[in-house]
Parts: C-alpha cells; sequence; structure tokens
C-alpha cells in the first residue's frame, strides 16, 4: 500500500531552525517533495530535498508552489536584528508579504509561522497567563520585536483578506539551546547580567529541541491556529541567575532605557547594549498560556522551563573546555578534491618517472 504523502516548502532552509527542521522532514516517508529556499547555501547538501537559493520576493515562488503542488510551506526565514535594519525588514515583513501572496495565488492550503510570545508586549495590566487572543501591543524599541510585531499585524490584515492558505502561528516563549542564538541567550550569557530595581519578573522558556519538535509535530497534524509554545512551568529572573552563576547588575528602569538606546545608536557594546530584550520584559510578567497547546495543539514540550535553563548553563559551563574553532577554516569537499587532484599528479608523475627509468635502461643495453 502506497504511503500518502505531502508536499512541504520551508523557508529559512540555510538557518538554523530551517537547517534543523529538514533532516526530520527527509527522514519522514510521508513528506514529498520537500523543497527548501533561502537566500544563502546550505552548510552541507540536503539528501532528499530540492533547495534553490532565492528570497522571498522572487516572483518564481508561486509558480514553483503550484508546479510542485505545496500543501504546506514552514516559514522559518527571519533575520534577527537588534538595531534598525531596513534590509532586514525587508526580508522579515514585506518578505513574508510577498510569501503570503505567492501562497494565496498558488492555493496552497496552510501556512506555518514561527513566533514569539514577546509580541504581547511587557505590560503591568496582562493577566497572569496571556491568551493567544490577547492584544498584540507595538512599542519597542528593539527591531527584534517590532518586525515581528508588524509581521503578525500583516498576517491579521491577511487572513481577514483570504481564505486561503490557513495560517498556524507559533509564539515561542524564551528559546535557549546549545547551537543557535536567541535575544535571551544573549542577555544571560554574560557574568554581569543588568536587572531593574526592585523586580523579578517570572520567565518562561523553550528548549530549542522542543522548537523543532513543535514544528515538526503542527506539519505532521496539520493543525491550525495561533499556539503559545513555553516549557511547564515559570521561573523567577533571580532564581535563573543563580542558576547560572550570574551576577545581576540592578539598575533603574529609565536609566537601562536611556542607557541601551543610546549605546545601540552609537554602535557600540559593553554590558548596558547587551540588553537585547525590553526593559519592560525585566519588570512584568508576560507569560503565555500554554493549555492550548495541550489541548488542540497536542503538543508537550520535553524540556520545563526550569530544565532548559539548566541546560543552557551547563552547555555554557563546559563551552569554556571545548577546543576553539577558528573562524576561517577550509571545505571539506574542497580537501577532498584537493587531495584527489595531489593523488592523480603524483601517479602521474610516478607513471612519467618509470618510463623515464625504462628508457633509461633500454638505452643502456642498446650500447
Amino acid at each position: 500500500m502506497a504511503v500518502k504523502t505531502r508536499s512541504v516548502l520551508v523557508t529559512g532552509a540555510s538557518h538554523p531552525w530551517g537547517a534543523k527542521l529538514m533532516p526530520l522532514l527527509e527522514a519522514d516517508p510521508g513528506f514529498d517533495p520537500i523543497i527548501g529556499i533561502d537566500f544563502k547555501k546550505p552548510d552541507k547538501p540536503f539528501k532528499r530535498a530540492e533547495f534553490f537559493q532565492v528570497d522571498l520576493h522572487n516572483p518564481l515562488i508561486a509558480e514553483l508552489l503550484q508546479v510542485a503542488r505545496v500543501d504546506t510551506v514552514c516559514h522559518l526565514l527571519f533575520l534577527d536584528s537588534y538595531a534598525g535594519n531596513e534590509e532586514y525588514f525587508d526580508q522579515n515583513v514585506m518578505g513574508t508579504m510577498d510569501l503570503l501572496a505567492a501562497c494565496a495565488a498558488s492555493e496552497t492550503k496552510k501556512v506555518i509561522i514561527k513566533s514569539d510570545t514577546k509580541v504581547y508586549g511587557a505590560d503591568h495590566l496582562h493577566p497572569n497567563y496571556i491568551t493567544e487572543d490577547a492584544e498584540i501591543k507595538g512599542m519597542h524599541q528593539h527591531r527584534y520585536i517590532q518586525d515581528r510585531v508588524e509581521l503578525e499585524r500583516m498576517v491579521e490584515r491577511f487572513i481577514r483578506q483570504n481564505k486561503t492558505p490557513q495560517m498556524t502561528i507559533l509564539r515561542f516563549a524564551n528559546i535557549l539551546g546549545r547551537t543557535i542564538d536567541t535575544p535571551i541567550m544573549r542577555y544571560l550569557d554574560s557574568n554581569i547580567v543588568p536587572t531593574v530595581v526592585g523586580y523579578d519578573p517570572l520567565f518562561q522558556f523553550t528548549h530549542e529541541e522542543d522548537v523543532i519538535a513543535a514544528l515538526f509535530h503542527t506539519l505532521k497534524t496539520g493543525a491550525t491556529g495561533i499556539f503559545n509554545i513555553a516549557g511547564d512551568g515559570v521561573i523567577p529572573l533571580s532564581q535563573v541567575l543563580r542558576i547560572g552563576g550570574k551576577h545581576p547588575l540592578p539598575v533603574s528602569s529609565t536609566l537601562l532605557k536611556l542607557t541601551s538606546a543610546l549605546w545601540r545608536k552609537a554602535g557600540r557594546k559593553g554590558v548596558l547594549s547587551s540588553v537585547p530584550i525590553e526593559a519592560g520584559y525585566l519588570k512584568y510578567n508576560c507569560l503565555g498560556d500554554t493549555r492550548k497547546m495541550k489541548e488542540v495543539l497536542g503538543f508537550y514540550p520535553r524540556y520545563s522551563s526550569k530544565d532548559a535553563v539548566v541546560d543552557f548553563f551547563a552547555h555554557l559551563r563546559i563551552r569554556r573546555y571545548l577546543p576553539y574553532h577558528r573562524a576561517i577554516r577550509s571545505d571539506p569537499l574542497s580537501s577532498e578534491k584537493l587531495q584527489a587532484w595531489i593523488q592523480s599528479r603524483r601517479r602521474a608523475s610516478d607513471y612519467l618517472s618509470d618510463l623515464i627509468e625504462t628508457f633509461d635502461k633500454e638505452g643502456q643495453y642498446d650500447q
């Protein structure tokens, strides 16, 4: 009996999230064809997936979706920026708009978008746990959140104007891991961590493995809607810092905002510029209600919030003893090619030497 397959296209296939998801799709016979697109080449070729090096504005994407009869698009191409960057905004927001237009034109059924619970904003009026139908509040200094807020508002308008594709948005709480780069990791990866005087907010965390698991689960089930994704439980910021052996630097909220903004504009790096999240999140809780994640999506994270924190700091401690990896490294495939070329030249040289030696011997015999 033939296995019923579904076609899927992943944007950002060469960036960390897409690169981690693609092998899972390739290992599952239920997905075929598998297509990856990105504006840069992957570090290593995919085993079964087709890859195209294009950006989200490419007009051929609509035709590609139609010809490949793509069932689901998993949109993971989002560039994190901690300062104003028009090129990133163009890719993150305007590129997503073009992608959705291509999906609508090709009658693609579903689109999955990776987002962040921080789009709810930092507000003392928030309930203890924020449900998915809560208002998205903008007003953020950091471009990382600004672009996500703009993206989600654009998606809201798109949904009102188009019946297809059906949209799924996964809003992940603070992501921690060993192989990726996120704002909360940048914030915690410092011996001295700025905090706001008099505040100790509760945090949720999501382990990077659960991010990939949630994306794959959503692709498999075909669930639609908006879902908060986070590990079980909450943990105060003070406890997070104790687990990591970090030293808090209490700063007033006003000073933190002002100093951080000034240092970002000046292009400087330092203690206060290492706060890639809004000062408000260091004051007020921003906790997503995950009941819908379990009851509707049917997804249960493997790591709790505390487990994710412990694993993250354990890796930071181990990383000190790992060998240093230089940025300038040879391509293994090029090295193999070079080695094969050297061997072929050596064989040719040895063959020539043998001929000369044979010729000399025959010359001696003739004499």
